[in-house]
């Protein structure tokens, strides 16, 4: 799960400000960065990954604990 955090958050940070704005720092993560990697992440793996990520940054984490973007 760590290697899941790290590369969720190197790819938070990469995230463009126009793709942030229309899904949120978490979003983004989960549907554009984590859930594709395609490394066996599952979805509990990626929202915590993308929570610490994002709040790393100073952005909002996983809004609640059932919402994971549609995954």
């Amino acid at each position: 799960m760590l290697w899941v955090a790290v590369v969720a958050f190197a790819a938070v940070v990469a995230v463009p400000a126009a793709a942030e704005a229309d899904q949120g720092c978490f979003c983004d993560c989960m549907k554009n960065r984590c859930m594709t990697l395609g490394a066996g992440a599952d979805k509990y793996d990626c929202a915590a990954a993308c929570t610490e990520g994002c709040t790393q940054i100073g952005k909002p984490g996983q809004p609640s604990d059932d919402d994971f973007c549609g995954f």
